[in-house]
C-alpha cells in the first residue's frame, strides 16, 4: 500500500450541514447532520479541517466546544435562525423534518475554494465550489444539483446512492448514467452506494464492486456520510488511489454502523467483519408477520414491508397481500406464505397469537427466522429457542440481518 507520508498534514474543507437527529430505533438525541459527522471522521483521524455550515446559536456553541476538542479544527458558521431537526422512527424509514421543507428558507451562498474540498448537500444553504479534489454528496434525489452548475474541480468524485445516480442523469439506464457522470459531468469516478449490497465504484472503464460487511449492529444514520468522509481521508489525506480509498471506505463504514467508532482501517491487521457476498435476490421472498390490529401495529407494519422492498426482495405479508376475510381462507393463504418465502421475519412484540402461531409453523418447517421485538422477555420465546432463528430489539439491525440471511 503506497500513499502520502501521513506527517505531509494537508487541510480538507468540508461544506455540509450540522443537524439534530432524533432516532427512536436508537432513543437517541444528537447534534450532527451530515456535514458534523464527516468533520468528525476526519479530526478523529487527526486531520487539518475547516468546515463549513450554517446554524443557529446553538450550532455555534457546538462547535466551539467541538474546536476545545480538537486542535486542528476550523470552522465557519453561518448564521440561521433554526436549528434543523430529523426525526427517525428507525433509520430506514424517511424522516420527518422540522421546520417543515416547504418552510425553510436559504441563506446566502457558501463560496468555497480549496485544494481538498468535500461537499454534502445542504437544505438551507447552497454552496460554490472551485478545487482541485473535489468529492461531491447530493444527499437527496429529489431534484439534486449537479456539480456542474455549482462548482469546478480538476478531479470530481461523485458518491451517490441509486435513486440520486438516477435523478441526477434522469435515466434508470446505467449506460445513460454513465454517460452523464464521465462525459457530461467530466467526474474522474462515481460510487453507487446500495444499503447491505456494497457500493460500485465506476472508475477508469470498470464496474468495481464494493463489499459490504456483516456486522452485529446496523447503525445506517450518517453510514453513508462515513463512507464519503472515510474515502475522502484515504484518497485525499493518505493520497491512496481511488479503488483502495474505496475498499477501506466500505470497511470503515462497517465499524461505523456496528461500534460508532471512526477508524482508519488501513492500518488494522485483523480486520473483524465477514463480507457479505453479493448476489441477485429478487427472486428470494420473506414473511412479514406482525400483528396489525391497532394504528400503531399497522403503521409499523407498512414501514417495514415498504423497507424491504427498497432491497429489491420480494415480500409476502398477510395485511398486505390477504387483507380481511374469513378466519380459513386467511389461515390457508398464510401458511401458502410461509411455505413459499425463503426467511421468516417476525414481529413479537405484545405476543399476537397468530404470530407465535405462524412462528411455530415456520419452526417446524425449518424456516430461517429472524424475529424483533422491544418489550418480550426470553422466556417468552423460549419454544423458538432451538430453531436457527435470530433475534433483535434494533428494527434497522434486523432488517438487514434478513438481508444478509438470504
Amino acid at each position: 500500500m503506497q500513499g502520502r507520508n501521513q506527517k505531509e498534514k494537508i487541510m480538507i474543507t468540508l461544506v455540509g450541514g450540522t443537524y439534530r437527529e432524533i432516532d427512536y430505533d436508537d432513543i437517541s438525541i444528537e447534534i450532527f447532520g451530515s456535514g458534523f459527522r464527516g468533520a468528525k471522521f476526519l479530526l478523529e483521524n487527526n486531520c487539518e479541517v475547516n468546515f463549513n455550515t450554517s446554524g443557529n446559536s446553538e450550532v455555534s456553541n457546538f462547535l466551539k466546544e467541538n474546536k476545545k476538542v480538537y486542535k486542528n479544527f476550523l470552522f465557519n458558521c453561518q448564521e440561521y435562525d433554526e436549528f434543523l431537526t430529523f426525526k427517525y422512527s428507525f433509520s430506514l424509514d424517511l424522516p420527518a423534518i422540522f421546520p417543515n421543507l416547504l418552510n425553510i428558507r436559504k441563506t446566502e451562498d457558501i463560496n468555497i475554494k480549496g485544494e481538498n474540498i468535500v461537499a454534502f448537500g445542504m437544505l438551507e444553504t447552497d454552496f460554490k465550489l472551485f478545487g482541485s479534489k473535489v468529492i461531491y454528496d447530493p444527499q437527496t434525489s429529489i431534484k439534486p444539483k449537479k456539480f456542474s452548475q455549482i462548482g469546478k474541480a480538476e478531479e470530481l468524485v461523485y458518491i451517490i446512492n441509486k435513486r440520486e445516480a438516477q435523478a441526477l442523469a434522469s435515466s434508470n439506464d446505467i449506460e445513460d448514467i454513465k454517460d452523464f457522470f464521465f462525459k457530461k459531468e467530466g467526474a474522474v469516478a462515481f460510487i453507487i452506494k446500495n444499503g447491505p449490497y456494497g457500493a460500485t465504484l465506476f472508475f477508469d472503464g470498470n464496474e468495481i464492486k464494493i463489499p459490504s460487511y456483516i456486522t452485529n449492529f446496523v447503525h445506517k444514520i450518517g453510514s453513508g456520510d462515513i463512507f464519503t468522509s472515510s474515502f475522502a481521508y484515504y484518497w485525499m489525506e493518505r493520497g491512496l488511489p481511488i479503488t483502495e480509498s474505496a475498499l477501506y471506505a466500505s470497511k470503515s463504514t462497517a465499524y461505523f454502523c456496528d461500534k460508532k467508532v471512526y477508524l482508519d482501517t488501513s492500518n488494522i491487521s485483523q480486520f473483524e467483519y465477514k463480507e457479505f457476498t453479493f448476489k441477485d435476490l429478487s427472486n428470494k421472498q420473506v414473511y412479514l408477520a406482525s400483528p396489525f390490529f391497532s394504528i400503531s401495529d399497522l403503521i409499523l407494519i407498512d414501514k417495514v414491508h415498504s423497507a424491504f422492498l427498497e432491497f429489491g426482495v420480494n415480500v409476502f405479508s398477510p395485511f398486505h397481500d390477504i387483507g380481511l376475510g374469513d378466519d380459513i381462507t386467511i389461515a390457508n393463504k398464510d401458511l401458502e406464505g410461509i411455505d413459499n418465502s425463503d426467511i421468516m421475519f417476525f414481529i413479537f412484540d405484545n405476543l399476537d397469537s397468530g404470530t407465535l402461531i405462524e412462528s411455530g409453523y415456520a419452526l417446524a418447517k425449518e424456516k430461517k427466522i429472524v424475529g424483533y421485538h422491544r418489550t418480550c422477555n426470553d422466556s417468552n420465546l423460549l419454544m423458538l429457542k432451538p430453531s436457527n432463528a435470530k433475534y433483535f430489539n434494533h428494527l434497522t439491525t434486523a432488517i438487514y440481518q434478513t438481508i444478509w440471511s438470504l
